[in-house]
C-alpha cells in the first residue's frame, strides 16, 4: 500500500495501523517512566523496611499489589488509547454535580505532592550528604530547586535520560546482590501463603502497598504519557478524533491492536518491577533483618547502603551512594513534573467558565505556580519542620493506598459508560480490577481497626 493510499485509509478509519512485532516495542516507552517513578519510593525505600521487619512474610502481599496495580493501569491506559484523551477529561464529564470526581482525585493529591516531594527530596539529600560536605537542609534545598527549575524550563531530556540509565544500574546491581546474598528459598515459599503475620502493623506497610509499582498519582500519569506516544486514537489529532461508541469494525480491530501494544508496555514494566522490588526485599530479609536495622529518618541512605556495602565493599558502598542520589533525584523530578501536569489539568477544568479565559487561568500561568508555590516552596518546608523523609514518605503512601481503590472503581464506571462494549475490559480483568478496590479498601480498614483499637 502506497503512503497516499495508507494516509487516506486512516483518514477513512480515524484510527492509525497499530504496530505489529517487534515495531510493538518502539511503542514501549509510558510503562517505564511509571516503573522508574516508582523505583525510589515502593521498591529502594519501604521493600528493604519490609523486608527487615517482617522477612519473606508479605510476598504474598507484593504479588498481588503487582498483578493488582497492572490492572487497574491497564484501565486507565485502556481509556486513553480508546478516547485519545486524558484521564481527568473523563471524569470530568461523569453524572453528578459539576467537576465532583476531579475534587476527589484533586484534593489528597494536594497533600501527597507536598509530602510526597518533601520525603523524596530530602532523602537524596542524605544520599548527597553522605558523599559531599554539607547538611542534608542544604542539599534537600539543591534538589528541590534543580528539579523544578528544570522542569519549569522544560530543558530536562538529557539529565533525565543520564538518571534513568543510573537508576537502572542500581535496579541491576539490586538483583546481582540479591543472587550472590541467595535467599533463603523455604522461607521466601512460605511467604507466598496468604497469612498475614502475627506481629502485622498496617501503619509499617500501607505506605509499601501505596507506593509498590507506584501511587495512585503514578497510575493517573500513565494516562499522560500514553497520549503523549500517541498510542491508539491519541495518535489521531484531537480535531478528527470520534466518539468511540461510533467506532466501526475495521477501527474497533485497529484499537484492540492498539490496546495489545498499551498491554505490553504495562505488562513489560510490571515484570521490570517484580525483579527489582524482590532483589530488594531479599536484600532488606538477608542483611538487614539480622541486625536489626530498620531505614530510617535522616540516616535512610546510610543505612541502605549496607545493601551492597556487605556484598560488593567499599564499592559497593559508592556505587550505592550514586544510585541512590540518582533514584531519588529522577523520582523528585518526575514526580514534580507529574503533578504540575495533574494540578494545571485539574485545576483548568474546575475554573468556572466565566474564568477559564483569564490571563492568570492560562495553563502555563497555573503550571508554574503549581511548581514554585506548591510543588517547591511548600515541600521544603514542610522538610525543614518535620525533618524525617521515611516520615513523610509513610504519610503519602498510606494516603496513596487508600486514594488506589477510589480511582480504580472511578476509572472502571468511567470505561463503563465511555468505551463501546467490544473495547471494555472482558470478564477477568474486570474482576481483578474489583479485586483492587477490595484489596486496598480492606487494608485501609484493618489500619483504621488497629488504630481504633491501640
Amino acid at each position: 500500500m502506497s503512503q497516499a493510499t495508507e494516509t487516506a485509509s486512516q483518514r477513512s478509519t480515524g484510527i492509525p495501523e497499530p504496530p505489529t512485532g517487534w515495531r510493538r516495542f518502539r511503542y514501549i516507552g509510558p510503562g517505564v517512566l511509571w516503573a522508574l517513578a516508582a523505583l525510589a519510593t515502593g521498591e529502594l525505600l519501604f521493600t528493604p523496611r519490609v523486608g527487615a521487619q517482617y522477612g519473606y512474610s508479605l510476598m504474598w502481599a507484593l504479588v498481588a499489589v503487582l498483578i493488582l496495580k497492572l490492572f487497574v493501569t491497564r484501565e486507565i491506559g485502556r481509556y486513553s488509547v480508546v478516547t485519545g484523551r486524558r484521564l481527568l477529561t473523563g471524569l470530568a464529564g461523569l453524572p453528578g454535580p459539576r467537576g465532583w470526581a476531579i475534587w476527589v482525585i484533586l484534593l489528597p493529591q494536594l497533600v501527597v505532592g507536598i509530602a510526597a516531594i518533601a520525603g523524596i527530596a530530602s532523602a537524596a539529600g542524605s544520599a548527597l550528604a553522605l558523599a559531599v560536605p554539607g547538611p542534608i537542609q542544604l542539599w534537600t534545598g539543591v534538589v528541590i530547586a534543580a528539579a523544578a527549575g528544570l522542569v519549569l524550563f522544560g530543558r530536562y531530556t538529557g539529565v533525565e535520560w543520564v538518571s534513568r540509565i543510573l537508576g537502572v544500574a542500581l535496579a541491576l546491581g539490586a538483583v546481582v546482590a540479591a543472587i550472590q546474598v541467595g535467599p533463603d528459598l523455604t522461607e521466601a515459599a512460605a511467604g507466598f501463603v496468604p497469612v498475614p503475620p502475627d506481629d502485622l502493623q498496617v501503619a509499617e506497610i500501607l505506605p509499601w502497598l501505596g507506593f509498590l509499582s507506584n501511587g495512585a498519582a503514578g497510575l493517573m500519569w500513565y494516562s499522560y504519557w500514553v497520549t503523549a506516544k500517541g498510542i491508539g486514537h491519541a495518535g489521531v489529532p484531537a480535531t478528527d478524533r470520534r466518539d468511540p461508541r461510533d467506532l466501526d469494525a475495521r477501527q474497533i480491530d485497529r484499537v484492540r491492536g492498539w490496546l495489545r501494544t498499551m498491554t505490553l508496555d504495562s505488562t513489560f514494566a510490571v515484570v521490570g518491577v517484580a525483579l527489582i522490588t524482590v532483589a530488594f526485599l531479599v536484600l532488606g530479609a538477608e542483611l538487614l533483618r539480622p541486625e536489626g536495622i530498620v531505614p530510617a529518618e535522616a540516616d535512610v541512605a546510610r543505612d541502605l547502603t549496607r545493601l551492597f556495602s556487605e556484598v560488593f565493599g567499599s564499592v559497593g558502598f559508592w556505587l550505592m551512594i550514586v544510585g541512590l542520589v540518582s533514584a531519588f533525584w529522577t523520582a523528585t523530578l518526575t514526580n514534580v513534573d507529574g503533578w504540575q501536569r495533574l494540578y494545571t489539568d485539574g485545576v483548568r477544568r474546575l475554573l468556572p467558565q466565566r474564568l477559564a479565559e483569564h490571563t492568570l487561568a492560562r495553563p502555563v500561568v497555573i503550571s508554574r505556580t503549581a511548581v514554585v508555590v506548591w510543588l517547591a516552596t511548600l515541600p521544603y518546608a514542610v522538610f525543614l519542620i518535620f525533618g524525617d523523609p521515611v516520615a513523610l514518605l509513610t504519610l503519602a503512601g498510606s494516603i496513596e493506598a487508600v486514594h488506589i481503590p477510589l480511582v480504580a472503581a472511578l476509572v472502571l464506571w468511567l470505561n463503563r459508560r465511555a468505551l463501546p462494549r467490544a473495547l471494555r475490559a472482558g470478564r477477568t480483568a474486570t474482576t481483578l480490577v474489583v479485586a483492587a478496590v477490595v484489596f486496598f479498601t480492606g487494608f485501609a480498614l484493618y489500619y483504621l481497626w488497629q488504630q481504633l483499637v491501640g
